[in-house]
């Protein structure tokens, strides 16, 4: 079971989201309410897809952030900017869709679309 797990986790994801909707669907709870929680869900993990892709496609590359004022010494020895060639070489890899993307990719278009069908067929 661990095998799979670690092989197929988009799989397991999706199988632990149709056995929690059967058992609430059992419980007695409105279709209607669990089909909204399943798209609130899956959207997201589509968004947190996104950020993924974005992390992993070194979009972020050249960012830098400073709040507070440096004195004299730590701005000398403060490590220089990138040079504009050397952000844009990596910036304009190919962008990677790891495995977390995957997961949320996958697991989040199965709950939406979820939503969507127990949504429509509720009373």
């Amino acid at each position: 079971m661990n095998d799979l797990i670690k092989q197929k986790p988009a799989i397991m994801g999706i199988a632990l989201a149709a056995i929690i909707n059967l058992v609430t669907i059992v419980i007695g709870l409105p279709m209607m309410g669990i089909g909204n929680i399943d798209f609130l869900v899956g959207l997201f993990l589509l968004v947190l897809a996104s950020i993924f892709i974005v992390g992993s496609g070194h979009l972020f590359t050249g960012w830098r952030f400073s709040f507070r004022k440096k004195s004299d010494l730590e701005a000398e020895n403060a490590p220089k900017h990138p040079a504009a060639k050397d952000v844009a070489s990596i910036k304009n890899q190919p962008i990677k869709v790891n495995k977390y993307a995957h997961f949320c990719l996958r697991v989040g278009v199965f709950l939406i679309v979820l939503g969507i069908v127990l949504t429509s067929i509720a009373p």
